[in-house]
């Protein structure tokens, strides 16, 4: 078998964890990992690629010049950095694994994939959960019908986030760094797996996801940060669901992360420890065969190998994510100080008195946190998503 050429740019991180998928592909004869660009030096002694032999670079656009034989470039970058970095790659004619987001900003998203169409690159985009066998199965069982007609989806996700977490490098815990649109809040990284999930599991087809036509939602930080540590949205979706999610980094401890999915024959609740519990009694365990990064990667190849089989989170199914993101910030217009009042300092975290029983309340009713009778929340306006085209339109919070 045609083995594909595949570099590696950055290997920190969430790095590792391509370093760890394009090693398993190697040992099943898919790929041959012929260079790997990572610029801190200690992230590039401590990847196993260095180990055997792989040449490094420190510059990924060097790399990118120098390797004339390469097909595939696996991608996992600060997140201000991936949008440039997939742009120079499907620019040489290159196919990408770009881990997620694959760009900050709607017009950011729309020229990479404009731009894949011009080259024929192929893009994938590491939303790993697509790949987990429990969101596989229950995505299975929901275009079967298992409970009728999705109607809405609700999600939470508390974490405890020390405030050191926004320290680890220059542009945590930013909107925005320099000229680059950063997002380094809850919707952009520990809530991002949650929505773009909840969007393949509202459409009723196989591998489809879908789309927010409308979003409102609240912004709110507690924590010494420029960026969101709390927010919640509701948004309409194409196929006419309801999507309501509360996220937080300023819980009390960490939570597994919960969906439940309203039909007109029953309700399912999720959560990442018991799984999928059916109407009918039936529980999809959350068993990973496999890891999912290592099943995006490969079908990706497969697919550059010119299977039939469908990619799995191709770079189009993922616009939603990126509107959903871009309009709740338009929505929120700015981001809401919590009063110290309702501040917990808990150690080396800064927590939100309640902030739990306010989720769980907004979960189970679909609300957000201005109608949840939250004391320090502030109510917003709907953002249109149908003609959507450029972030920032109605965002002002930066400029305060």
């Amino acid at each position: 078998m045609h083995r594909i050429k595949i570099a590696l740019a950055g290997t920190g991180g969430f790095g590792s964890v391509h370093a760890g998928a394009a090693l398993r592909l190697v040992n099943e004869g898919l790929v041959r990992i012929v260079a790997f660009a990572e610029p801190d030096d200690s992230c590039a002694a401590a990847s196993p690629l260095n180990g055997i032999g792989v040449p490094r670079y420190r510059d990924y656009r060097e790399m990118l010049d120098s390797e004339n034989d390469l097909q595939l470039v696996s991608i996992a970058a600060p997140a201000p950095c991936q949008y440039s970095m997939a742009k120079a790659a499907l620019e040489r004619g290159l196919h990408v694994f770009l881990e997620k987001p694959p760009a900050i900003t709607i017009q950011h998203f729309r020229e990479l994939a404009a731009l894949q169409q011009r080259t024929g690159g192929i893009c994938a985009i590491n939303f790993h959960d697509v790949a987990a066998p429990l969101f596989v199965a229950l995505k299975r069982r929901l275009c079967e019908g298992v409970v009728g007609p999705v109607r809405a989806i609700r999600a939470v996700s508390l974490c405890r986030r020390a405030d050191a977490h926004y320290a680890r490098n220059a542009w945590a815990g930013l909107v925005r760094c320099g000229d680059e649109w950063t997002f380094d809040g809850p919707l952009a990284t520990t809530g991002a797996h949650l929505l773009n999930t909840a969007l393949f599991l509202a459409d009723s087809e196989p591998h489809d996801f879908a789309r927010p036509v409308s979003v409102q939602a609240e912004l709110y930080r507690a924590k010494p940060i420029a960026c969101e540590d709390t927010s919640c949205l509701r948004a309409t979706l194409d196929t006419g669901a309801e999507l309501c999610v509360h996220l937080t980094h300023c819980a009390p401890q960490d939570r597994p992360r919960a969906w439940t999915i309203v039909g007109d024959d029953g309700v399912i609740a999720v959560d990442d420890v018991q799984g999928a519990r059916l109407p009918n009694g039936d529980v999809i365990p959350p068993e990973e065969f496999c890891p999912p990064t290592a099943t995006l990667m490969r079908r990706l190849v497969e697919v550059i190998l010119e299977s039939d089989e469908p990619l799995l989170m191709p770079l189009a199914e993922a616009e939603g994510y990126v509107l959903l993101v871009n309009g709740a910030y338009e929505s929120a217009r700015r981001i809401v100080s919590i009063p110290r009042d309702a501040i917990v300092p808990n150690g080396d975290a800064t927590l939100i008195a309640g902030i739990g029983d306010v989720m769980d309340r907004g979960m189970r009713e679909g609300k957000l946190f201005s109608e949840t009778g939250a004391p320090w929340a502030v109510s917003t306006a709907p953002w249109e998503l149908r003609e959507y085209a450029s972030f920032p339109s109605r965002w002002i919070g930066d400029l305060e």
